[in-house]
């Protein structure tokens, strides 16, 4: 953990760096939000000072640092605390444009951090896999609901796991059956309670995730994971939505052009007879 590498490397750090060092530990939530020159304003350091220290910790970079400052915090942080901290962060005052800001700087972040082969696993798993299982609840329902849906298209036997039923959903699932469980900070209880029965029930499981030390983890076979950041008091799922659309399109491809083409067709046709769209 980021705190953790801080305290155990104080002793060997410069002045300014052991001063900046203190002031993340004492003041993580506010320091999870600042740019590096804010930082350095708050300690009394130059910008360059911050940026070293976080090369001194093993990060690229002053952001990387920040992310993994916002992950400590993302599972304790309520909305309120959220929003408190967005405000404070003192940047541009055109909040729309903040946010696609933001979401860029976290594309670019998944551009550098997903890991391909972890998709490729997971897209190879429902592909084999005779019932597929979607867990995911609060805001990553939406996630959850999008990449059923997709799949639906070419796999009749995907569930969208309800909270109702969850405990109920994988008693007549086979040892083929796979089960998907979506969170991220703050993880909800239900969704890991989920992932565990499938997994304790024989089923292959695999977690959509942040990272690969998260609750979702420990019950999982194969953990796909892609950075994400809020806005304020909103889960901004930019990241983790273009990692779903690559594991659906890798699907997609693996399944055969003609096969695609045979459900699509299908598809076409059946918005056509019930006037799905509107001319």
């Amino acid at each position: 953990m980021l705190l953790e590498t801080i305290r155990e490397k104080l002793p060997l750090l410069t002045a300014g760096q052991s001063k900046t060092a203190k002031f993340l530990l004492q003041n993580t939530k506010k320091a999870a939000f600042m740019t590096a020159s804010q930082v350095g304003d708050r300690v009394g350091v130059s910008e360059s000072t911050v940026v070293r220290l976080a090369v001194r910790l093993g990060y690229p970079g002053y952001p990387e640092m920040r992310n993994a400052l916002q992950d400590v915090l993302m599972e304790r942080l309520t909305t309120m605390d959220r929003l408190r901290q967005y405000g404070e962060s003192g940047e541009a005052a055109n909040l729309c444009l903040k946010a696609f800001n933001d979401d860029l700087q976290t594309l670019s972040q998944a551009i550098s951090e997903v890991h391909s082969r972890d998709v490729e696993r997971l897209s190879e798993a429902i592909l084999a896999a005779d019932h597929i299982y979607i867990v995911g609840h609060l805001s990553s329902r939406a996630l959850a609901y999008f990449l059923w849906y997709y799949l639906l298209w070419f796999f009749p036997n995907t569930h969208l796991v309800d909270i109702t039923f969850s405990n109920e959903a994988f008693v007549n699932a086979t040892t083929r059956s796979l089960a998907i469980g979506i969170s991220f900070p703050r993880y909800t209880r239900w969704t890991v309670e989920a992932l565990r029965n499938a997994k304790k029930q024989g089923l292959v499981t695999a977690a959509i995730s942040s990272d690969y030390t998260g609750p979702l983890a420990e019950w999982s076979d194969i953990v796909v994971t892609a950075p994400w950041n809020p806005l304020s008091f909103i889960d901004s799922f930019t990241a983790p939505m273009s990692l779903i659309n690559g594991i659906i399109l890798y699907v997609a491809q693996s399944l055969g052009e003609d096969a695609v083409h045979e459900k699509l067709e299908k598809l076409e046709k059946l918005w056509l007879e019930n006037n799905v769209y509107a001319e």
